[in-house]
């Protein structure tokens, strides 16, 4: 879960509305390949995780931006969530359509890995920690999976030493995915869902599990035939509000254009509020602050919109490249946060490379 921050910075930016640009602390790449995943650490560091090169990867940097843990993986495949412990470290992903699980020390050494199966084919797993040394992986395919057929949802409970403690597998009629999850502060469990029937659109929405794998309910969040949405990010407020983001075609003149969006959801699952922001673009992540300013990762050219949480009016905007056009760009975000200095980490890919940046929300 990623931390909420009372920031002067981002009350800055919110009445300056919009943001062109901000210097670079730091920015590198590590190979080619994508990282899914970060979150800063209260050492003033942070993990994030990927693929290089075909293999599954995780980095550890320090304050000082030194590689402290550098791992890749053996096998082919990726990881897309990481669980930072005191004493290691828990990474989920997939390697050829199976759910990857795996315990990294703080020396980069594995300690253990798995390979779990489904009746479907696996790409991303994402993890949640819950208490007492155990964690939750939910595992499907990619929202934007190209495969026909039936899929679902794999649920695995497990330990930090690998030991499996339960499992679950939900079948389900085409495909349905899920990019993120979250455990609330009542241990149940909130998914942004994404579904596809035969060859019809995509539909995004919303749903809550108790965390013994029942549902309570499922919201649809966009489910227009005629138009495809996607749910991709996810965060909870401190209002008990959950709020969704995503992208979902929308009719211009010209024809149909892709929109991120922002959704807030009651925790019964009624909406709230809908707004649409960026165009040609798609919310991936999502991260507030205790002033209630929330802040959308757009996939396409980093790009972070900023919106209240009471009613989905943008706050701001901020460009973190100077020129980039999200119609046609290399510079992709997949995750965001905030560090305890108050700048903003961005994870993605840049050019098809591994791609991390450090950037200042107060220039």
């Amino acid at each position: 879960m990623k931390r909420s921050f009372a920031l002067l910075t981002l009350v800055i930016v919110s009445v300056s509305c919009t943001k062109e640009e901000s210097d670079f602390i730091w920015e590198k790449s590590f190979g080619q390949g994508h990282a899914y995943y970060l979150i800063s650490t209260s050492d003033s560091g942070f993990v994030s995780c990927g693929s290089v090169d075909n293999r599954p990867f995780l980095l550890k940097l320090n304050k000082d931006k030194k590689s402290l843990v550098e791992f890749q993986s053996e096998r082919e495949g990726l990881f897309s969530s990481v669980w930072s412990g005191t004493s290691c470290f828990i990474a989920g992903g997939s390697s050829n359509g199976k759910m990857l699980l795996s315990g990294i020390d703080n020396e980069g050494s594995m300690l253990w890995d798995t390979l779990i199966s489904a009746s479907f084919n696996i790409d991303l797993t994402n993890l949640s920690y819950y208490g007492n040394g155990d964690l939750l992986a939910v595992a499907t395919p990619f929202p934007d999976s190209t495969g026909s057929g039936n899929t679902g949802i794999l649920f695995v409970k497990f330990d930090t030493t690998g030991c499996i403690i339960e499992g679950k597998e939900v079948e389900e009629t085409g495909l349905i995915s899920v990019n993120r999850i979250t455990i609330d502060d009542s241990g149940n469990i909130l998914l942004p869902i994404t579904r596809k029937k035969d060859a019809g659109k995509k539909q995004a929405s919303a749903a809550k599990y108790t965390l013994d794998l029942n549902k309570l309910w499922e919201t649809k969040l966009f489910n227009n035939p005629g138009f495809g949405a996607e749910s991709l990010g996810i965060i909870t407020g401190r209002d008990g509000n959950i709020y969704f983001s995503g992208n979902t075609e929308l009719s211009v003149d010209d024809g149909v254009l892709n929109n991120s969006f922002l959704v807030s959801l009651s925790s019964s699952g009624s909406v709230n509020w809908k707004k649409y922001f960026e165009k040609s673009n798609a919310g991936t992540a999502l991260i507030f602050d205790e002033n209630r300013l929330l802040m959308m990762l757009n996939r396409n050219c980093f790009i972070v919109s900023l919106a209240n949480t009471d009613d989905g009016s943008e706050a701001g905007r901020l460009r973190i490249f100077d020129v980039c056009d999200p119609v046609n760009t290399d510079a992709l975000g997949a995750d965001f946060d905030l560090t305890y200095e108050g700048n903003i980490l961005m994870a993605g890919s840049l050019g098809g490379y591994y791609y991390l940046a450090l950037k200042s929300l107060s220039q």
